[in-house]
């Protein structure tokens, strides 16, 4: 009986200067299942087909769904992917990567292509994006709507390594498929690398960068700051064994060439242990071979007891670059509100620590936390004169502020609407935004002090403190235009209330100012 063959897709919009992790890595697992397979990206394929006023950047609002696409743009799209007709049509079972929800628009056409013109393919639909629930008092997962449409065979949740291995046996009433509750992982050291010998890895030249791929170091996250939503996905942190990831990292060097790597971790050094001897091996390798590995990632600031004491002269020498660090406020006290267990003292030893070994990091902050003082607020700002040196001397690369706080779905933050008298302002936002609880207007009756207006005076402050000490800024033109917007909703929404009254939402049990 002959072999079913198997293509994997990725489908717009992920990066462009790496090619996608998780395509690589099903390829190598159906590989190592003992079945044909192949992959197509569509992703880098399509931003070279665009004409340079047509970048993946100037669709970015496409993808996010922040307005329709256009007729010419569909047909722009329809007339790629039948390019790919004849390619498509030699496999008998296609799999796609539906990162994010941005990517269902694309994963819908090349389905309904599919479907339309090549309908011997069975389709099968992955990935985080497949779990994104549409908008409205029925919604369903976007893997249940493209399944009861008829534009895939099955469509697989979670961690999707065993999951496929069971489709391809022909077993679907398992965890994992058709939104049977999928099972975490535990022993991630028994996963198969990601293959990037699927891909043309000369295609990934943006900006004439050197090579770089994506690494996966561990799943979920140590910690659980308030403001996050990532246990949501992974509610068991789990990670592999440094040697491990050291061994995926020579691999991917001696067969490609690659010594650049950006790890996908939620945070690079959530196992001190794992990291450290990850650093160990590399550091080893490095001495001996003279590779120059280089690689960064999200990363956390830790007590200096936590530490071996040549922790971070082993993290250079193992080629450790930039990383990206949720400071988040200059105040001990609101970080420590967040569960985030580190002081401005540990920060201080740290940024010692990365000038001297030649080490940079980039600064993620928020502002306007729920319990948040004008005290606390200005600890925020003493932090920019104090630390100014680490950016002269480029140990600080950059540093980003979110517009202001927002309530984000499943998280411990969500859990305090109530004890902290939240409350929230209607003023016409995207149904999206509200559904989602993923908004900035909003005010605490135990915390008046901090009301829109004030939240949005403290960021403009903050961001006018980083250019007066020369911190290089993220977006920072793109940021203050989003809290014009909000401020001027506010002002709107106050100039047509006389008295406003508390309205309970019966769907979402939220309190609305309206």
């Amino acid at each position: 009986m002959k072999s079913m063959q198997n293509l994997v897709i990725s489908v717009p919009r992920l990066e462009i200067h790496r090619p996608p992790i998780s395509t690589a890595i099903v390829c190598n697992v159906i590989k190592q299942a003992g079945h044909p397979v192949e992959a197509l990206d569509l992703n880098i394929k399509f931003y070279n087909f665009l004409n340079d006023s047509e970048k993946f950047y100037d669709f970015d609002n496409v993808w996010a769904g922040e307005r329709p696409i256009t007729k010419n743009e569909i047909q722009s799209i329809e007339k790629f992917i039948r390019g790919y007709k004849n390619e498509i049509a030699k496999y008998d079972r296609v799999f796609i990567s539906v990162f994010g929800s941005w990517c269902h628009m694309f994963t819908e056409m090349v389905c309904k292509f599919i479907r339309k013109n090549l309908s011997h393919i069975e389709i099968v639909l992955g990935g985080q994006g497949v779990l994104t629930a549409s908008i409205g008092k029925n919604a369903k997962h976007f893997g249940h709507v493209m399944k009861e449409a008829n534009l895939c065979d099955a469509f697989i949740t979670g961690e999707g390594e065993k999951s496929i291995v069971e489709l391809l046996n022909k077993n679907i009433n398992v965890p994992g498929i058709n939104n049977v509750e999928y099972k975490q992982l535990n022993e991630l050291d028994n996963l198969p690398f990601p293959d990037y010998g699927f891909y043309h890895l000369d295609e990934y030249d943006y900006l004439n960068l050197e090579k770089e791929v994506f690494i996966v170091g561990s799943r979920g996250c140590v910690r659980h700051c308030t403001y996050c939503d990532v246990a949501r996905y992974w509610p068991k942190f789990r990670f592999r064994s440094g040697e491990n990831i050291a061994s995926e990292m020579i691999e991917h060097y001696e067969k490609h060439g690659i010594s650049r790597f950006y790890f996908t971790d939620s945070l690079i050094n959530g196992s001190i242990k794992a990291f450290h001897d990850m650093c160990t091996q590399l550091a080893k390798y490095n001495d001996t071979h003279k590779t120059g590995f280089k690689w960064g990632g999200q990363f956390i600031f830790r007590p200096k007891k936590q530490l071996p004491q040549d922790h971070y002269e082993i993290v250079s020498r193992a080629g450790g670059d930039t990383f990206y660090v949720g400071v988040e406020t200059g105040s001990d006290k609101i970080r420590w509100a967040m569960d985030k267990k580190f002081t401005n003292e540990d920060i201080e030893w740290q940024l010692e620590e990365f000038s001297k070994y030649n080490l940079h990091c980039f600064w993620l902050m928020l502002t306007g936390y729920l319990t948040e003082t004008i005290v606390d607020h200005n600890e925020t700002l003493k932090m920019f004169p104090r630390w100014q040196k680490y950016v002269a001397d480029g140990t600080i690369t950059g540093i980003d502020f979110g517009p202001t706080l927002k309530f984000m779905s499943h998280t411990p933050l969500e859990k305090m609407i109530d004890s902290h008298q939240v409350y929230f302002l209607d003023v016409g936002l995207d149904v999206e935004d509200t559904n989602n609880k993923n908004i900035n207007l909003w005010e605490s009756k135990l915390n008046p002090d901090l009301d829109v207006f004030e939240r949005i005076r403290r960021r403009v402050e903050i961001d006018k403190q980083a250019i007066k000490y020369n911190w290089p800024t993220w977006r920072g033109t793109s940021r203050l235009k989003t809290l014009k917007i909000l401020a001027q909703q506010y002002k709107n929404f106050l100039a047509k209330v006389d008295v406003p009254k508390m309205v309970e939402d019966e769907k979402t049990g939220l309190r609305w100012v309206s």
